[in-house]
C-alpha cells in the first residue's frame, strides 16, 4: 500500500456494540481495578481480551459484560437487545413512557402529533435554525453545505424512531434528591429504516434519556430497592424481563410513571465540519444538551435547566451574579460538596441549554464553561488545606467543569456520548467494538460499591472523583496523568508510558496530560499542537505543528485528513503486538459516493484499502478523540468517530 494513499485516507472500521450517554449527572469510578466478573451487567458476551491485554491500557472494571452475574452481584446496566425488546414489548418503549399512554405509536411521525413530543421537537428544531441562521454555510446537504447539518425532519419521520438502548441503575444519584432511592434511566438513541434507497438504515448521533426516580428515599425501602437489582443480577433473558417488570422488580409497573420523572436528557450532535474545513483540529462538531421536565398543567414538555452547568453568556453579562457565585462556590461548606462530587448549583446560575464541542475534549473552552467565567487566580485566596481531591485552583476549575454537562460529555466519552447500544451480532460495517464509553465501564464499580452497601444496610460511600480518572486507575494508555499542580499529583501513568501535555492549552500545560508511550508506536500521536481555546467554538484553533515520527514503515495520517492530533498508520503485514488490520476509505472518492446519495455500505465496498491500526478493547480504550470500531476479522482498532457513519449527522437518507 502506498504512503500516499493512507495520507489521503478515512478510517472506516465496522462496528458492533457501541458506547455513549447517560445524562449529564456523570461520575467515573473512584474504586481500585477490580476483577471482570466484579460487575453485574445483562446480555452481552464479552470480547476476547486483545493480546495487548489491559496492561497495554487503561483499565475499564466491569467494561466486559456478565450475562449471568453471581447472586448478591447487583445489575447496573442493560444492554442486551434481545432483553431490551421484550421491556420495550412491556411497555418501555419510548412513546409510552414519552406520552403516558399504555400503547404509543413506534413512528416519530405520529408521536409528532402528540402534544408531548412535539413540544420537545419544536425546541430542539429551534436551537437547529439558530445554528443555520447564524452559519450561513450550514445545511443538511453533503454536496452543498460545508458545514452538516442535523436534518430536524428526523425528528418527525415516518421511517424514525427511539429505540431502547440501556437500562441504567443510578442508585448512587441518591445524594442529590433525599425523597429518593436515586435513579433508574432508560436510555434512547434516534435510528431509521428507510425504504429507500434500498438498506439504507443507521442509527443517528442522538440520544434521549429518561432520568426517573426510584421513590420512598426512606432506609428500608432503598435497601429493598438495592436487593431487587441484587436479585436480578443473578436472572437473564426472559427471567430478568418478568422480575424487572414484576411488582416486585425495579421496573415494576408505574415504576416509568411520569410521575417520577426527574428529568428528559437530549444529547443531539447539531452540526458537523469536516476535516477538509477545519484541518487543525481534524474537523469540527457540537452537540446541544437539553433537559425537560414535564409540565402537566401546560400538558407538554418545557425546557429544564441543566444541572451543574453555569449560564455563561448571562453571568458574563451582570457581574453582580457572576461575583455571587464565585462566593458561593468558595463557601467552606460548598467546597467541601464540590471536592466530595455531590454539589448542587443554586438554580439562578444555571443554563436550560449548553454546546459541547469535539474534537480535543476539554482543551475547548466550550467544554469548560467555568474556565470562561473565572480564572484560577479568581481563587487565589481559597483554603484548599482540609480538602482530599481539589488541591488548587487550577484543581477547583477542572473539577467544576467536569460536573457541568459539557465538561461531563466530553471526559473519556465516544464523540460526546456514554452509552451508543449495541449492534446485531451479525453487522460487520461501521459498528462499534465496545459496548460503552471508557468513561461509563470505569464508574461500574464504585456504583456497585454503593448499591451493595445500601442492600446490606450500611452507609455506602458517597464520593466521586473526577470524571477524567477514578481513584486507583493504573495510568494505562490515553489516561488522563498529573503534569505538577498538586490536585493532580496522584496521576501517575503505567510503566513504560510518559505524561505529555499534548494538546493542553499553553494555560493549562502544568495541570493534566495523557499517557502516551516514549517511542511511537501504531495508532500513536504524530501531529500535536497545543489548542488555542476561545469561548466561541469556532475561533478555536490548533497550534502549527508538523508530522512528527512514526515507526518504521508507518505514516503519519495528519489533522487535515481526520485524525486529530495525527495517527502513525502502517501497512497490515508484520504488525507489532499492539497493531491490527482494519480497513480505511479513501477520502475523496468515498465521499463524492456518499454525495451523490449512495448507500454507506456500497460506499464502504468501493473505496477501502487495508491498514495497520492501533488495537483496542474494553480494558485497553483509544486515547481521546478516537472510538474502538469493530474490524472484519472482530477485533477492534481505533479510528475517529466521524468515520463511522452513525456517528455523524451527514451523509443520511433523507427523512
Amino acid at each position: 500500500m502506498r504512503a500516499h494513499r493512507l495520507r489521503h485516507a478515512l478510517a472506516l472500521v465496522a462496528l458492533a456494540a457501541g458506547a455513549g450517554i447517560a445524562g449529564c449527572s456523570w461520575w467515573p469510578s473512584e474504586r481500585p481495578s477490580v476483577s471482570r466478573q466484579d460487575v453485574a451487567r445483562a446480555g452481552v458476551q464479552p470480547p476476547a481480551p486483545s493480546p495487548s491485554g489491559a496492561a497495554a491500557g487503561e483499565p475499564a472494571p466491569g467494561a466486559a459484560p456478565q450475562e449471568n452475574a453471581p447472586p448478591g452481584r447487583p445489575l447496573l446496566l442493560i444492554t442486551d437487545p434481545a432483553v431490551l425488546a421484550e421491556l420495550e414489548a412491556a411497555g418501555l418503549d419510548f412513546g409510552s413512557v414519552l406520552t403516558g399512554a399504555s400503547r404509543a405509536p413506534a413512528s416519530l411521525s405520529a408521536l409528532f402529533r402528540t402534544a408531548a413530543l412535539a413540544s420537545v421537537a419544536r425546541v430542539l428544531a429551534d436551537d437547529l435554525r439558530q445554528v443555520q441562521r447564524a452559519d450561513p454555510r450550514s445545511g443538511t446537504s453533503v454536496a452543498r453545505h460545508a458545514h452538516r447539518l442535523f436534518d430536524e425532519r428526523w425528528l418527525s419521520a415516518e421511517s424514525a424512531r427511539f429505540e431502547l438502548i440501556g437500562v441504567v441503575n443510578r442508585m448512587d444519584r441518591r445524594p442529590f434528591d433525599a425523597s429518593a432511592c436515586g435513579e433508574t434511566r432508560l436510555v434512547y438513541r434516534l435510528a431509521y429504516a428507510a425504504e429507500a434507497p434500498a438498506g439504507a438504515s443507521s442509527r443517528l448521533p442522538m440520544t434521549a434519556s429518561f432520568e426517573l426516580l426510584a421513590p420512598a428515599g426512606d432506609a428500608l425501602s432503598c435497601r429493598r430497592l438495592a436487593q431487587a437489582w441484587s436479585r436480578a443480577g443473578a436472572l437473564s433473558g426472559p427471567d430478568l424481563v418478568r422480575f424487572l417488570t414484576s411488582p416486585e422488580g425495579p421496573l415494576a409497573p408505574g415504576a416509568a410513571h411520569r410521575a417520577h420523572l426527574a428529568r428528559l436528557v437530549v444529547n443531539l450532535q447539531s452540526v458537523r465540519w469536516p476535516s477538509t474545513v477545519r484541518p487543525d483540529l481534524g474537523g469540527h462538531a457540537e452537540y446541544v444538551l437539553r433537559a425537560f421536565r414535564w409540565d402537566a398543567r401546560a400538558g407538554r414538555y418545557a425546557p429544564l435547566a441543566l444541572e451543574n452547568t453555569p449560564d455563561v453568556a448571562r453571568l458574563s453579562r451582570d457581574p453582580a451574579r457572576r461575583e455571587r457565585l464565585r462566593a458561593w462556590l468558595s463557601a467552606p461548606e460548598n467546597l467541601a460538596r464540590l471536592d466530595e462530587g455531590t454539589a448542587l448549583l443554586p438554580e439562578e446560575f444555571l443554563a436550560t441549554k449548553a454546546l459541547s464541542a469535539t474534537p480535543h475534549g476539554l482543551a475547548r473552552r466550550a467544554n469548560r464553561p467555568f474556565r470562561v467565567l473565572f480564572e484560577p487566580r479568581d481563587f487565589a485566596g481559597v483554603d484548599f488545606g482540609g480538602l482530599s481531591r481539589v488541591r488548587s485552583p487550577e484543581g477547583l476549575l477542572r473539577r467544576l467543569d467536569q460536573m457541568t454537562c459539557p465538561g461531563c460529555h466530553q471526559s473519556g466519552s465516544v464523540a460526546g456520548f456514554h452509552l451508543l447500544g449495541q449492534e446485531p451480532p451479525g453487522r460487520v460495517h461501521d459498528a462499534l467494538f465496545t459496548v460503552e464509553s471508557a468513561h461509563l465501564a470505569g464508574d461500574l464499580p464504585r456504583r456497585r460499591a454503593v448499591v451493595e452497601a445500601i442492600a446490606r444496610g450500611a452507609a455506602p460511600d458517597d464520593e466521586v472523583p473526577y470524571p477524567e480518572r477514578g481513584d486507583g486507575a493504573r495510568g494505562g494508555y490515553g489516561a488522563r496523568c498529573g503534569l505538577g499542580d498538586p490536585s493532580f499529583a496522584a496521576w501517575a501513568c503505567a510503566e513504560g508510558l510518559v505524561c505529555s501535555a499534548y494538546d493542553a492549552p499553553q494555560e493549562d500545560r502544568a495541570t493534566v496530560g495523557v499517557c502516551l508511550p516514549a517511542a511511537p508506536e501504531v495508532g500513536d500521536p504524530c501531529q500535536v499542537g497545543a489548542v488555542v481555546p476561545h469561548a466561541d467554538p469556532h475561533r478555536d484553533r490548533a497550534a502549527a505543528a508538523q508530522p512528527g515520527a512514526c515507526p518504521l514503515a508507518a505514516v503519519c495520517n495528519t489533522s487535515p485528513v481526520g485524525f486529530p492530533g495525527g495517527m502513525c498508520t502502517s501497512s497490515c503485514v508484520a504488525l507489532p503486538e499492539e497493531g491490527v488490520c482494519g480497513a480505511i476509505a479513501v477520502l475523496d472518492p468515498f465521499n463524492r459516493c456518499l454525495a451523490r446519495g449512495t448507500v454507506f455500505t456500497e460506499c464502504l465496498s468501493r473505496h477501502v484499502t487495508p491498514a495497520g491500526l492501533r488495537r483496542c478493547s474494553s480494558e485497553a480504550p483509544c486515547r481521546e478523540d478516537y472510538v474502538c470500531a469493530r474490524t472484519s476479522s472482530g477485533e477492534g482498532a481505533c479510528i475517529p468517530p466521524y468515520f463511522l457513519f452513525q456517528l455523524r449527522v451527514d451523509g443520511h437518507a433523507v427523512p
